[in-house]
């Protein structure tokens, strides 16, 4: 209560306000009053200009810091990628050499000369080193040593081995590795205890040391990698070393601003590198001093770590760039921080500091003189607006001495302006609006008691709305929607009526957006439970300053419920009697269950299979089907597709499934007669989506199953005999070679001796092709079968001798439907890789489902297949071998209408990519 007092309280505040400034204005002449008008706003206007100026100034400085800084910041963040990636490329290249054979770590000459070869490939690169477990042999290439920075083409070359007795000695070489003098004579040194070597000890993977100093007082981060035996120990120690001036010298030459900086800091608080100095460390006696940053001279590099280290930024609390402003010693200074990170292990923070002064300079100075140009407009302009204001208030005081004559009531007295512009004809205008407003005055009265008749007598409710408010209602709206005109009127139509004001509303919207002058809909409501149909008819009516909309409701809820019963019992009976006779027309025996398992149609030809006919199945349920079919009552195939979850996929031992349709088959006893059966279950849907039944159809394929098995028996037949044959052949073969290597051992002329090469050529081809036959015809003797891709590939590289060629399986839980004889195409696949391949040094196979189809692709980087001999390659005969192989592999997947083709890039190896169609492949976890 006492809030609503409060509000009527302010209410009233702001209404006595207002009207006290209209009575303060009304108090000084129009001529005042324009004058004062227009040099306020004309001052507002200048003022608003400089204002929008100054801001505009600031956000241009603003955006052109952050740019600066952004750019800055990319440029230290791409020269670090380059920077720091290639200690740790150094010791890959050190790795893969060390793990494929390429360099010796028991060699030291070896290890000598590829450490200085990557030292020159790598010039960025301080130092490349290797230390062994074992003993502490250690090993060593660097550009840095006792004497300082070599001259660019010599090295320093370090050791400490089992001929120094482990003791360290430095040589300084040139580039071809000679010796010119010795620089360090022998001191005790085990690698095995230096940081570096402990960090990939603990590590266990590549990473970064902590920043440390050397033996000879050179600061350095290294990148280092522990190397491992076959066995997964630890043998030793890979480190290649980068100095932190790299990047002080980078930073100190990196053009930012006048007086712009740049630094880089660890999330420790300690200085890494600067663009101001290179002392971010110390030496004191031999021990490396780092220098904190909020220790720094430098007081940008002291407040931003302090203002870090107050938001807990330093913490590990920034992840992305973050920019402020800082007032360091009476300076504006834009910052901005950005994190850096690697996947070794690096954590630090990238800082870039540009004065607001050093952009600031010329827009001030534009700011003020633009002031100045708008005092001085302004002023001249006041001068303009007061001659101005004089000369068109006078027509207009004479307009007004008029216009007073004319509210009393006298219509004639009226003073001609004796002027032809816009104030001549305004003041003509009036005098004729005061002639037509009293013919008009008599007509309209008459008029408007005849509509308001009309408009209260109306049996449809009638609602006339400015825009979305509501303006005016009759007794029938009123009566309608429960509610009084008064209570109503006033109001926006889209907070009144619920849905149906809504309704209104939105058709009101559209005949503004479309210009259409009639819309027609019809919208529904709950009123007292029951739902209630209303047809609304809204007209536009022209008015040039209102939006004025008459709308027409009527209640239609009766007549709408009787087309729509009587529509929907007509479509149901018919749609019923159409499905029913189709179903009854269908050769194959069909049924059909509800969503309670109870049977709703049972066609003719399931009744000729199961002798049970269609008044004696109709609505029965807990499972008479399945006992009428199976002579025992238990879920069946249409059951799985009613309820999947319930009963699962286990009912039959092998069950396809293709989106919601479900397919097997069975055999029955029918009449002392075993049948065979395939049958087609799916389930039934409504308009919604919801499952209400399911069907089932059922086809005969015994005639299918005995034509198999009888061909089955035949194919042996043939086998048997084509093995009896090929075995006769075979020991005529021998003997005929036989007698040919007898023929060897006697005199036979030249002529003779090509003729017994040419008949042992013949034996040896007709050897290899009645072997092909033995292979060949295997093919398509057993039915396909689901095989696991990759378990069958696994099988075929254990048979195989790959000697050092790299096989990479990648193909896990596909299973395809093939020839069992799937196998010999992996071999032969493989085989010929590896017969054919030459330089070939990996083989990788890997599958793809695309637009629902399986390729398998089996790549290999031998010297490929020529374009010409891409189709002849899969032909009878050709090849280097037998010529068999390929052209069996092509036909062993036809079988199952699986196709091979060869897509690889001569030169560049071979891809036999194998199409497997939709339905013969399966993924083993769905």
């Amino acid at each position: 209560m006492m809030a609503s007092t409060s509000t009527v309280g302010q209410s009233l505040s702001s209404t006595m306000f207002l009207k006290t400034i209209k009575r303060l204005i009304g108090k000084f002449r129009l001529r005042t009053v324009l004058t004062i008008s227009l040099v306020v706003l004309l001052v507002c206007a200048m003022g608003i200009i400089w204002v929008f100026s100054f801001l505009n100034s600031q956000y241009i400085v603003s955006d052109l810091a952050g740019q600066l800084e952004n750019e800055i910041s990319d440029r230290i963040v791409q020269h670090l990628d380059v920077y720091l990636e290639t200690p740790q490329l150094v010791n890959k290249l050190c790795l893969d050499s060390i793990k494929f054979g390429g360099v010796d770590i028991h060699d030291n000459s070896a290890l000598e000369k590829y450490f200085r070869a990557l030292s020159y490939r790598f010039p960025t690169v301080e130092s490349i080193c290797y230390a062994n477990e074992e003993d502490g042999n250690y090993t060593i290439i660097s550009t840095i040593g006792s004497e300082g920075i070599t001259n660019g083409t010599d090295r320093y070359l370090g050791f400490s081995r089992a001929s120094t007795n482990y003791s360290f000695e430095e040589y300084l070489t040139d580039n071809e590795g000679r010796i010119i003098r010795q620089t360090v004579k022998p001191l005790p040194y085990d690698p095995r205890t230096r940081p570096w070597y402990k960090t990939a000890i603990t590590s266990d993977k590549p990473s970064w040391t902590p920043i440390y100093m050397w033996v000879e007082g050179v600061v350095s981060q290294d990148a280092v990698i522990p190397v491992h035996s076959i066995d997964n120990r630890i043998i030793g120690v890979l480190d290649t070393s980068l100095t932190l001036i790299g990047i002080s010298d980078f930073l100190q030459n990196l053009e930012i601003s006048q007086n712009g900086e740049a630094f880089i800091l660890e999330k420790s608080g300690l200085l890494i590198a600067s663009s101001e100095s290179n002392n971010t460390y110390s030496n004191e006696n031999g021990t490396l001093i780092r220098l904190s940053a909020l220790n720094s001279s430098d007081l940008i590099i002291q407040a931003t770590t302090r203002y870090l280290i107050n938001q807990a930024h330093l913490n590990g609390n920034i992840t992305v760039q973050e920019q402020f402003k800082l007032d360091i010693n009476n300076t504006r200074e834009w910052i901005q921080v950005t994190p850096y990170q690697d996947q070794y292990g690096l954590d630090w923070l990238i800082v870039v500091a540009i004065p607001e002064s050093d952009i600031m300079g010329k827009i001030n100075h534009n700011n003020n003189l633009t002031f100045l140009l708008i005092v001085t407009v302004v002023i001249c302009i006041i001068f303009l607006c007061i001659g101005l204001a004089r000369w068109i208030t006078r027509p207009i005081l004479s307009l007004n001495r008029s216009a007073r004559s004319l509210s009393r009531g006298n219509w004639t007295d009226w003073t001609d302006l004796d002027r032809h512009d816009e104030i001549g004809e305004l003041s003509q205008s009036f005098k004729q609006m005061a002639n037509q407003l009293r013919t008009t005055f008599v007509s309209l009265k008459s008029s408007e008691e005849r509509y308001i008749r009309l408009f209260q007598s109306s049996a449809d409710a009638i609602l006339l709305f400015d825009n979305f408010t509501l303006v005016q209602m009759n007794k029938a709206g009123e009566e309608m929607f429960n509610i009084a005109s008064k209570d109503a009127i006033g109001l926006d139509i889209r907070n009144l009526f619920a849905d149906i004001g809504l309704g209104i509303g939105d058709m009101i919207r559209q005949g503004s957006e479309s210009g259409k002058s009639y819309l027609d809909r019809t919208i529904s409501r709950t009123n007292n439970s029951e739902e209630q149909y209303m047809n609304i008819r809204l007209t536009h009516i022209p008015d040039e300053n209102r939006n004025l909309s008459l709308v027409h409701i009527r209640d239609i809820s009766d007549q709408r419920k009787a087309i729509i019963a009587f529509a929907e019992q007509d479509a149901l009976k018919e749609s019923y009697n159409q499905i029913n006779t189709i179903l009854q027309l269908l050769p194959d025996p069909t049924f059909v269950i509800n969503a309670e398992g109870q049977i709703i149609i049972w066609n003719r030809a399931i009744e000729k299979l199961t002798g049970k006919n269609w008044d004696e199945m109709i609505g029965k349920k807990n499972y008479a089907y399945s006992k009428a079919l199976h002579n025992t009552e238990k879920p069946i195939l249409i059951d799985i597709a009613l309820s999947p979850k319930r009963y699962g996929l286990d009912l039959y031992p092998d069950i396809e499934q293709s989106g919601d349709l479900l397919k097997t088959s069975f055999d029955i006893d029918v009449s002392g007669e075993r049948k065979f059966f395939s049958c087609l279950a799916g389930p039934l849907y409504n308009k919604v989506g919801e499952i209400i039944g399911a069907i089932e159809s059922i086809r005969d394929i015994t005639s299918h199953k005995l034509n198999e098995e009888a061909l089955l028996i035949a194919n042996k037949k043939l086998n048997l005999l084509s093995s009896i044959t090929r075995h006769d052949i075979l020991n005529k073969i021998m003997i005929t070679k036989a007698h040919l290597f007898l023929l060897d051992d006697t005199n036979l002329t030249s002529e003779q001796i090509e003729s017994t090469s040419a008949i042992k050529r013949s034996m040896i081809e007709i050897e290899h092709f009645v072997s092909f036959t033995k292979t060949y015809q295997e093919l398509g003797l057993h039915v396909p079968i689901w095989q696991d891709v990759g378990e069958t590939c696994n099988r075929v590289i254990k048979d195989i001798n790959v000697g050092s060629i790299i096989i990479l399986n990648n193909v896990f839980g596909i299973s395809i439907l093939a020839d069992p004889l799937f196998e010999k195409v992996c071999y032969n696949i493989i085989e010929n890789a590896i017969r054919h391949g030459e330089n070939l040094s990996e083989i990788s196979i890997s599958g793809v489902e695309q637009n629902g189809k399986l390729t398998l692709i089996f790549e290999d980087n031998g010297i490929g297949i020529s374009t010409e001999n891409k189709e002849i390659i899969f032909e009878r005969g050709f090849g280097k071998n037998t010529g068999y192989g390929l052209f069996l592999t092509r036909e062993i997947l036809s079988i199952s209408d699986i196709s091979i083709i060869e897509s690889g890039q001569p030169g560049f190896g071979c891809r036999f990519e194998i199409l497997v169609p939709k339905g013969k492949f399966r993924f083993n976890n769905k």
